[in-house]
């Protein structure tokens, strides 16, 4: 999977737009923890990995 990330570094941190290679726009962003969250993989039902 490849993502094109656009960060910006401002004076209330790091922000910017995720856009996945199958994806027809960007995704928002404000964060370190929100862009991970955005760069896992995406949940897949009945992925024993996905289980808490």
């Amino acid at each position: 999977m490849r993502f094109i990330v656009e960060l910006e570094y401002g004076a209330d941190g790091v922000h910017g737009l995720v856009t996945r290679e199958d994806a027809d726009r960007a995704v928002p962003f404000h964060g370190w923890l929100e862009l991970l969250r955005l760069l896992e993989e995406p949940h897949t039902p009945g992925n024993p990995w996905d289980e808490p």
